[in-house]
């Protein structure tokens, strides 16, 4: 089977609800760290040094089947286009220690 690794970048304010969503559409194992820094091409250099961790940004991965990973896409896309976000996805060529 053909796997994917998926990356999605999020405001930690909507970290829940994408949190909630990608466990509805039968994701349920991730890995989340905080954002310290970054440079976009929209929005040039950006540091998370906010008081509150709500103006902070995680990244979120996770690793899924090719069928898992085009839900993602198809249901996940419209709401970072709606609340701004990136989402990347990319074939694994190995990957070991995975589950079912």
């Amino acid at each position: 089977m053909k796997y994917f690794k998926i990356e999605i970048i999020v405001s930690n304010s909507f970290f829940q609800d994408l949190i909630s969503r990608l466990e509805r559409l039968g994701v349920h194992g991730y890995t989340a760290l905080e954002v310290f820094k970054g440079k976009g091409a929209k929005n040039g250099e950006q540091l998370s040094e906010g008081l509150l961790p709500i103006t902070r940004s995680s990244l979120v991965f996770t690793v899924a089947s090719r069928k898992l990973t085009n839900k993602v896409i198809e249901h996940i896309q419209p709401y970072l286009d709606q609340r701004g976000g990136v989402l990347i996805t990319y074939p694994i060529h190995y990957a070991s220690g995975l589950s079912e």
